[in-house]
């Protein structure tokens, strides 16, 4: 849920609360007040009574008009108690029940106690209550109406900056080279946020571009020594006689391999860093079948059999990235086979699949294409596969190793390009 949206909700569902709740109270205290002056105005009209009685020794004329009424009967009873109540009464000037306030107390005349009732109707009272109701009701609706609009144009408006800022680290990419700019605004908070943004930015940035440049140059510079050694041990084993050659050869491989590892471990690297960034449409099926032209000695060498389906299938791909993909994948299923065995290639518009035989081996599946993992029995450096998943992972290929009779690596072509 966005950010707006939460907000509103919470601010709305918390006016309706308080709306509610104080309506409510704001109810039952006008209606306290109301009854409050209806029980003055009958305390009145009992004093007038008791004061015409006490002047005139007699009780006053009995009253009936719209809104009140007085009475007076006549008790057997001296326990005539003081109350005030509510209740219903038929009015006779409308015909039907309708609700009163009713004082009634005892008076006495020459001896004779009377109950004197008198009568406040309630009917303006409760018409009011109902047009504070109504008329809180409707600023109810109005303050939710100008809540939405506000939430939804103002702070909209005011949050501005903030979607600003968070769109532009959307887009932020470290190996361009232009720094972040974002613009002041008038809040102080967007303001220190802002900076902080930036100045993190600029951080992450230099040390890119410093780390980076470490590994290019660490690579570079380790190539030299190594190319140096190398071909130092090359005129060594030359010259050397039966006993020196053997061990010669021995520093010679490892060198090798520490020079194929440092390539490998710096090509990681850039694919990581995104530094392969020219993409084409490649043409898989010319790169696949030009990749068995080129392998076709080592596959006759180990007298390895190949079968073929490929069909057009192109994708957006780094040229480079795509020859090595080829390459590992080819390789690896050459490696890892069995003398006369077999290689089947399938490559439709939407997958492609290469096969080869060979013994099973204990792999764990979820961890095939993590760096220097290795199988039962494997010489290599653990890095072939994990390049081609560094090469799919950048391409948005999706790739799945599998195991039945054959040794299945399997990718899983996007239809549309990200790019």
């Amino acid at each position: 849920m966005k950010l707006l949206n939460r907000y509103s909700r919470v601010h709305i569902i918390s006016a309706f609360i308080v709306m509610m709740l104080s309506s409510i109270a704001y109810y039952f205290i006008i209606q306290s007040i109301l009854l409050r002056q209806i029980d003055k105005d009958l305390k009145v009209e009992e004093a007038e009574i008791l004061d015409y009685i006490k002047l005139n020794n007699k009780l006053p004329l009995a009253s009936d008009y719209k809104h009140q009424q007085i009475k007076f009967e006549a008790s057997a009873s001296n326990d005539i108690t003081r109350e005030i109540i509510d209740t219903k009464e038929i009015s006779v000037h409308h015909g039907n029940y309708e609700p009163y306030r009713r004082l009634s107390f005892p008076v006495a005349v020459e001896g004779t106690v009377y109950k004197a009732i008198v009568y406040k109707s309630q009917v303006e009272t409760e018409y009011l209550l109902r047009m504070i109701v109504g008329i809180t009701g409707l600023i109810s609706l109005v303050l939710f109406a100008v809540i939405f609009i506000i939430n939804r144009f103002v702070l909209g408006k005011i949050w501005q900056p903030f979607f600003y800022t968070l769109s532009r680290l959307k887009n932020f990419d470290l190996h361009s080279k232009q720094s972040l700019q974002l613009p002041e605004s008038r809040v102080e908070e967007f303001n220190d946020l802002n900076k902080s943004v930036t100045q993190m930015a600029l951080r992450v940035t230099k040390e890119y571009e410093s780390l980076k440049h470490f590994t290019e140059n660490a690579s570079h510079e380790m190539q030299t020594p190594l190319a140096i050694i190398q071909s130092k041990l090359d005129l060594l084993i030359q010259s050397a006689n039966a006993n020196q050659s053997e061990p010669l050869q021995s520093i010679f491989n490892a060198t090798e391999r520490l020079s194929k590892l440092n390539q490998t471990l710096l090509l990681l690297t850039k694919i990581g860093n995104n530094q392969y960034r020219e993409v084409e449409l490649i043409d898989f099926k010319e790169l696949v079948t030009n990749k068995f032209c080129q392998f076709e000695e080592l596959i006759k060498s180990k007298d390895l059999q190949t079968h073929l389906n490929v069909e057009d299938c192109k994708i957006f791909m780094n040229k480079d990235l795509a020859d090595v993909l080829i390459n590992n994948l080819l390789s690896n299923a050459i490696k890892h086979n069995v003398d006369g065995g077999v290689i089947e290639c399938s490559l439709s518009a939407s997958e492609m699949t290469i096969s080869n035989s060979g013994s099973e081996v204990t792999v764990n599946k979820a961890q095939i294409f993590n760096r220097f993992y290795k199988g039962d029995n494997s010489k290599g450096s653990g890095l072939g596969l994990a390049v081609v998943k560094e090469i799919c992972d950048a391409f948005n290929v999706h790739i799945m190793y599998s195991f039945g009779s054959m040794h299945q690596v399997t990718l899983v072509i996007p239809t549309q390009s990200p790019y």
